[in-house]
């Protein structure tokens, strides 16, 4: 159940890279 704690977290920190290329 950490993971869909940090779901959020972790999502962010690789959509924000992913998005600013």
């Amino acid at each position: 159940e950490r993971n869909a704690h940090n779901f959020p977290l972790d999502l962010a920190a690789i959509e924000a890279p992913f998005i600013n290329g």
